[in-house]
């Protein structure tokens, strides 16, 4: 007789191969075997799997769509293209159709929409979802690989409405980080106008992005504090893991991980959301001045318990009083879309606001926290100091220079990415929350008897 266990694994172990030739034999005539093989960790490119899924989608995203104006729109990994007939039958609406595709297996197929419409349906080959490897390539050696892949995307000034929208499915966080600094930075995709995403995430990743401080500050990073200044976002809806391949392995939380509340709401699902930039960004901060705001939010939240009036006192010796002592009435934030209602939000997000320059923290003293500022109150701050007149003469702008000297002679891809290396604490298990899948399984080392007891 087999032990219990023995036989619960053999169980599950022969139900996972049973799912997975159902699998094969339902998908296989469309979608390569790389992608219906195994399930993955993180995937981060995402394909729609089947056209009641796309029908589905399209049903949550239609409001959007019909409020929209804008007649371009790119379509990211379209592989099969189920999602893609949903646009060609919005003629009168999106009159040009960008479709952007990483796998060979797929392009025969695009190919023949484009002979089909080609005016309207433009066909690239390229990862947009690492589109931050090709900025590295081309800062490498003066290629144009951004600028041919982003070749038939119409160009708008920054303050205009927004140029396309994209659509897709994207598990990859340097992806996102990539946004943020394309923004910052003012290079890459933003260089052709400010185009509204509307994507489907995991929930641990959106999480991330749109929390507030009240989730803790293993979650809430500068990340968030950076993207939710940025960004204008909306929750739409949740949409089946099942409906996109690869499939997805489950999460099996390692013990004493402080994350395993965040990692375990919505697997099964992912998070279908659309974000853009602000259109009165240059407003709230000057173009040349968002690598400062960007090095400002990094820099004093590398730790939680960085304290606000001893650090800036640093750069500003004497300033504390200013901030204990002041006499303007704090302007408050609104929701950027009133009609979005808190309670349908995913647990621990939070509703895209205004953003303001007066939005000060209430009673301020040596004891206040960088972690209690929401991100508004930091944008704030940072505006408040950038206006004092040590600030010309502070080592702030030293350090600043330090760092963007990094980023010009950042000799591989990974310090790229990541722009300037400030790790934050807790980061070791902070990346649990966005770990991606590797091309290979690592293998387990064996652990001896002495080390596993210790």
């Amino acid at each position: 007789m087999l032990p219990m266990r023995f036989s619960w694994s053999l169980a599950r172990a022969n139900y996972g191969t049973k799912a997975r030739r159902e699998l094969v034999s339902r998908y296989s005539s469309e979608f390569p075997e790389k992608l219906l093989s195994r399930k993955q960790k993180v995937p981060t490119h995402m394909y729609l799997a089947n056209a009641e899924a796309a029908q589905r989608i399209g049903q949550h995203l239609e409001p959007h769509f019909q409020s929209s104006g804008c007649d371009t729109v790119m379509e990211l990994n379209s592989g099969a293209g189920h999602f893609t007939r949903h646009l060609l039958d919005r003629e009168s609406q999106f009159r040009k159709i960008i479709l952007l595709e990483s796998m060979d297996h797929f392009m025969p197929r695009l190919q023949e929409l484009h002979a089909l419409y080609p005016e309207r349906v433009k066909v690239r080959q390229g990862d947009f979802v690492n589109l931050w490897k090709l900025v590295y390539m081309d800062k490498m050696d003066g290629g144009s690989r951004v600028a041919d892949l982003l070749n038939d995307v119409p160009q708008k000034a920054f303050k205009d409405d927004i140029n396309m929208l994209v659509f897709g499915a994207v598990g990859s966080y340097p992806f996102f980080k990539h946004l943020i600094n394309s923004l910052i930075f003012q290079t890459s995709l933003f260089n052709w106008g400010r185009c509204e995403m509307i994507l489907a995430m995991p929930p641990p990743i959106y999480i991330h992005l749109t929390c507030n401080n009240e989730i803790g500050y293993l979650i809430y990073r500068s990340t968030s504090v950076l993207f939710q200044i940025l960004f204008e976002h909306k929750f739409i809806a949740k949409v089946p893991r099942e409906d996109f391949l690869p499939q997805q392995s489950d999460y099996s939380p390692t013990k004493g991980s402080k994350l395993g509340k965040v990692r375990s709401i919505n697997p099964e699902y992912l998070y279908l959301v659309k974000f853009s930039p602000r259109r009165n960004l240059h407003e709230l901060c000057q173009p040349h001045d968002l690598p400062a705001l960007w090095f400002f939010i990094k820099q004093n939240f590398v730790s939680r318990r960085n304290r606000i009036i001893p650090n800036l006192e640093k750069w500003a010796p004497g300033c504390g009083p200013r901030l204990i002592i002041n006499p303007h009435a704090s302007e408050r934030v609104t929701p950027t879309y009133p009609d979005e209602s808190p309670k349908k939000l995913p647990q621990y997000s939070c509703q895209s606001t205004s953003m303001n320059t007066r939005n000060y923290y209430p009673g301020i003293n040596i004891y206040t926290q960088f972690g209690d500022l929401q991100p508004s109150q930091a944008l704030t701050l940072f505006s408040q100091f950038r206006q004092w007149p040590e600030y010309a003469e502070s080592s702030f702008l030293a350090s600043l220079e330090n760092a963007l000297l990094k980023l010009e002679t950042a000799n591989d891809e990974q310090n790229l990415e990541d722009g300037v290396t400030l790790p934050e604490e807790d980061d070791a298990e902070a990346d649990e929350i966005i770990e991606e899948e590797s091309p290979e399984p690592a293998a387990t080392p064996t652990k001896s008897r002495r080390k596993a007891k210790s």
